[in-house]
């Protein structure tokens, strides 16, 4: 039997070597995460505890994932086109804990929305750069199952970073909160600094090919068109209520801060542990599947969190809600199905860019919807987004069945 090597010549046992880079990518992920999960769940509690209007609170994410929505792309071009992904992933992290160091002086809601966007700057060096050099040490078909395991280590952080953000704001305040923050992005970078490699195949690309250049694939506009239509669709659904859902948590049901970030810890922590499932079924089963299930647990989540009047009830929702992750990671894996190795992460980096640019718009539109209509209203009419993303990853989405399969050798 012929062995199977990988996009870039790779015996199987030199995928066995690129163990140790794989786990340190999951570390870092989680500890990104953790960041991300903090900021998203208590930057918000805390501008408008500093009297931010419902579209100051919107900004507060806007800003953010605006600024994503280039910086994603470009430095995901940039590390396909250099040849580098440890590079732009320890600068990345190592970066953002000045700009934490920064916010634990603040008091100023603007002050503290322009830092939180600044950090968009460096997430967007990590992220694409990540999911890039998983796909790059990665045998195709076990590409889903790896991205399910990162998916897990993403989804962890996620869970633990609202929780741990609210214990620590409970009983220390924000400073304290923001300080622990920079030192976890510093541990992050530090340790893929030590343990985290390039593949070895991995090389600069030539100089006379542009930075934002790929080549494209018969049919490459359509697939990847209707793939990024329907991952907006599905994220507006959560995007309109953007920050001002733990705001409402707080505020109209009465939770905490611990138990708003016991909210998003819940669910998403119990959707971790079958990340590495989902993966593997979407290998074996199509990316399309993953997707249209995760749209309709978003849907049903949303009409969930409508009628939630305790804690018990709303994560419920929370946990339907982290099904984001599940589609992303199908996505990720169809872009990794069409796309060939080197070229990769500027692709994801689009796939990401989309991410931020919903989330951006969602949050500032929602912003002025909840102030219009009231909240509750806006919860409901959210149900649209997802419905319409189903339609359009059932009837505009292609995926050949042999895509799906793991080849044989």
């Amino acid at each position: 039997m012929e062995e199977h090597r990988g996009e870039y010549g790779l015996k199987s046992e030199d995928f066995e070597a690129y163990r140790q880079v794989f786990y340190a990518m999951c570390v870092v992920t989680f500890l990104l995460q953790v960041e991300w999960g903090i900021a998203i769940s208590q930057l918000p509690i805390y501008v408008y505890e500093l009297g931010a209007s419902p579209v100051e609170v919107g900004l507060v994410f806007t800003v953010f994932a605006g600024l994503l929505m280039f910086t994603l792309p470009f430095w995901g071009y940039l590390s396909d086109y250099l040849g580098k992904r440890k590079t732009f992933i320890v600068l990345g992290m190592m970066a953002l804990a000045p700009i934490f160091l920064l916010m634990s002086t603040q008091r100023e809601v603007m002050s503290l929305i322009v830092l939180r966007g600044s950090t968009a700057i460096f997430v967007g060096a990590v992220v694409p750069a990540t999911w890039a050099l998983v796909s790059d040490i990665s045998t195709r078909g076990k590409v889903g199952r790896k991205m399910g395991l990162l998916t897990s280590a993403e989804m962890a952080g996620f869970a633990v970073g609202p929780v741990l953000g609210g214990l620590i704001a409970d009983n220390f305040g924000f400073t304290v909160l923001w300080l622990f923050v920079a030192f976890v992005c510093l541990v992050g970078g530090l340790i893929f600094l030590v343990f985290g490699s390039d593949p070895s195949g991995l090389r600069r690309r030539p100089l006379n090919r542009p930075l934002l250049s790929f080549s494209l694939r018969k049919g490459f506009p359509r697939r990847f068109t209707a793939l990024f239509l329907g991952y907006s669709l599905f994220l507006s659904g959560v995007a309109v209520l953007g920050p001002n859902r733990n705001v409402y948590l707080v505020r109209d049901l009465g939770m905490s801060r611990t138990m708003a970030g016991l909210f998003d810890f819940v669910g998403i922590l119990s959707l971790a542990l079958l990340q590495p499932l989902a993966g593997s079924l979407s290998d074996k089963y199509g990316r399309k599947t993953l997707m249209v299930l995760a749209s309709l647990g978003l849907m049903i989540g949303l009409v969930n969190l409508y009628f939630a009047e305790s804690f018990l009830q709303a994560v419920v929702s929370a946990a339907l809600f982290a099904g984001y992750s599940s589609y992303k990671l199908a996505a990720s894996a169809y872009i990794s199905d069409r796309t060939e190795c080197g070229k990769r992460g500027g692709v994801l980096g689009l796939l990401s860019s989309v991410e931020s640019a919903t989330r951006s718009f969602g949050a500032i539109i929602g912003g002025l919807l909840i102030t219009a209509i009231g909240i509750r209203k806006v919860i409901l009419l959210s149900t649209v987004f997802p419905a319409l993303s189903v339609l359009i990853t059932v009837l505009a989405l292609k995926e050949r069945r042999s895509e799906a399969d793991p080849p044989t050798a």
